[in-house]
């Protein structure tokens, strides 16, 4: 971006909306192009008797009015006029006219009843007052009069044909005409409005101006060459002229970055919100030869952007595009055959991985690779790259190796403790993911993978470069065969579970897994604790049932025999099998008790191995 001259000086400017002067172009001296989405564009505008004028795109007002900067010579403060969003509206709102009063004398003469007017038909001049137009039959349609009363009072009808000379005598009337004319040439939604700037400073000078404004994204298109050296690599950009203005030996700069973009609606009468949500613009991922003659380029590098200033001026009519190289450079490469694991590709991508060794970045966009000797070898995307940056570009699929993949989960039980009747384990979750490497063909090769990270993960296996995204590793491919290298990955879990909670199955599995022989111990005592008070509960209950069954009987025989009520051989032999059951009653109540005591006693055993 070139600066403005050193005596020019950034002024206040007082923003009057209202008609301007006549309008001029101004002459575009330089514009910067962004990937946020605007144009700045610099300009020299001529100012004389104190006035200067340019068009603008209704479209454009906004950024305009937000962003301009003014610089003059002079040192005067310098006035920005134009009109406001509804002029049009506005101006008829306080005329005593609409629109269509204005489209010939019929109209206009009707809507002036009362005006005074002089009339002329061949040289005859009438003074009067208007009274009214109407319509009169004629020959091919109704003609239209003129009802005038003249100075005398007398009543005039005069035809409104050619020959007839009409003039407002009022300058009123006649200013009043004019603002309507002004606001019909205007119009009532103008696609350009005129911008008049004005000063208190007669002198005859130049301004200059520089704005932001929206423009379409400018993108870029690499050509990359593989020779000896290196990666030949030509940057080329694709841009349009939008600005509304024509190029004229403008010196163009490009830039790139993410710089904060706000939209401000300045040129509107109604705005609830002064600002859009602010929108983070990033780098727009953009299109991608060697040998080529480059336009020579001064390249400068900021916190948030990259700026490339071709120092070849551009000239570009409005609305026309044009595409360019911009940058030129050999960077180091190298060509790898690369494996994204987790996404269901079967065969891995050849790939050159790209290292930026340039002090700034270099915009994304579509690369074209040519290899040499071999032409065109495939297209790949280039993100952007900062300062000492790298990429695996990838440009083609290597179909002579094929990459299956097999995941299996398994679950180590790492610590067990028992306290408070409450179950604290650490487990390992434990990820082995296969991949099963098939190759064609009698030469070996190096794979690179990448295996996906994933959040709570932790890598067991050794030998990975970790990147953001994937822990890579360089697999040797054995020629004509297959070859398996798993990664194994470990996930920490803690849980606690009730002792109350815990079934006999899980149980099981945690003596199978214990870590170590005192834990296997504790939870061996508890087992067999916990099946013996499983069975002392079982004969508890089967004791009680006994006992409810036989009390059941004897009462069954008790109220037979009071209902009988006599002493045949078979009431005796009732009587008899009552005291009989009274001693089995005694039996199993006496059981049921030893069971009750039996299953407290590991009830307490089992809370003091636990803590409970």
């Amino acid at each position: 971006m070139t600066p403005f001259p050193h005596l020019f000086r950034a002024l206040p400017l007082v923003l009057l909306l209202a008609p301007g002067a006549a309008q001029a172009d101004p002459q575009v001296r330089a514009v910067t192009l962004s990937t946020a989405g605007t144009a700045l564009v610099e300009t020299t505008l001529p100012m004389t008797e104190g006035q200067a004028g340019l068009t603008l795109r209704r479209a454009d007002l906004d950024g305009f009015l937000k962003s301009v900067v003014v610089g003059d010579p002079a040192g005067s403060v310098i006035r920005l006029r134009l009109p406001g969003p509804a002029a049009f509206e506005d101006a008829f709102a306080a005329l005593p006219l609409a629109p269509a009063d204005l489209q010939g004398k019929a109209a206009l003469l009707s809507a002036m009843t009362g005006a005074a007017v002089t009339v002329d038909r061949r040289g005859v001049e009438t003074r009067g007052t208007v009274m009214g137009v109407t319509d009169r039959p004629c020959e091919h349609g109704p003609c239209a009069v003129l009802t005038l009363r003249d100075d005398t009072g007398a009543l005039r009808a005069l035809d409104l044909d050619g020959t007839l000379d009409l003039r407002f005598d009022d300058p009123a009337d006649r200013a009043m005409i004019d603002a309507g004319l002004a606001a019909l040439r205007l119009g009532r939604d103008p696609r350009r409005v005129a911008v008049a700037l004005g000063s208190d400073d007669d002198t005859t000078r130049d301004l200059s101006l520089r704005w932001l404004q929206p423009a379409p994204v400018w993108k870029t298109a690499w050509r990359a060459v593989d020779t000896d050296d290196g990666l030949a690599l030509t940057g080329w950009a694709v841009l349009e002229n939008t600005t509304g203005q024509d190029w004229d030996a403008v010196e163009l700069t490009l830039a790139t970055g993410a710089v904060q973009v706000l939209e401000a609606a300045l040129y509107a009468r109604d705005h609830a919100d002064a600002f859009a949500a602010p929108a983070m613009e990033s780098a727009l991922m953009a299109r991608s030869m060697a040998d080529q003659a480059v336009a020579d380029t001064l390249a400068d590098d900021g916190a948030s952007f990259s700026r490339f200033t071709l120092a070849t001026p551009v000239t570009l009519a409005a609305g026309q595009m044009i595409s360019l190289p911009f940058l030129q450079d050999n960077m180091p490469q190298a060509q790898l055959l690369v494996h994204r694991g987790g996404q269901g590709a079967s065969h891995p991508r050849i790939a050159l991985s790209l290292h930026n060794p340039l002090p700034l970045r270099l915009p994304g966009g579509v690369m074209t690779y040519y290899q040499d000797g071999r032409g065109h070898a495939g297209d790949a995307q280039v993100p952007e790259l900062a300062p000492g940056g790298a990429a695996l570009l990838e440009f083609a699929r290597d179909t002579s190796l094929r990459v299956a993949e097999d995941v299996a989960r398994t679950e180590t039980l790492r610590s067990l403790t028992i306290a408070d009747g409450v179950v604290t384990l650490t487990e390992d979750l434990m990820r082995r993911t296969t991949y099963r490497i098939e190759a064609d063909g009698d030469a070996a090769r190096d794979l690179t993978l990448d295996h996906p990270r994933q959040s709570g993960w932790e890598l067991a296996t050794g030998g990975a470069e970790s990147r953001l995204e994937a822990h890579r590793f360089t697999v040797a491919v054995a020629p004509d065969g297959i070859t398996e290298f798993t990664v194994t990955e470990r996930q920490p879990r803690s849980r606690r579970i009730a002792v109350t909670d815990i079934d006999d199955s899980l149980l099981d599995l945690w003596m199978r897994d214990a870590p170590d022989a005192e834990t296997e111990a504790l939870l061996s005592d508890l087992a067999a604790l916990r099946r013996d008070l499983a069975q002392a509960r079982r004969d508890r209950a089967a004791a009680e049932a006994e006992a409810e069954d036989l009390a059941a009987e004897q009462a069954r025989l008790v109220d037979l025999i009071v209902a009988l009520g006599s002493d045949s051989a078979a009431d005796r032999d009732r009587r008899a099998r009552v005291d009989a059951l009274d001693a089995r009653i005694f039996a199993a109540r006496t059981a049921r008790r030893a069971a009750e005591a039996r299953a407290a006693a590991l009830e307490a055993r089992i809370a003091e191995l636990i803590g409970g």
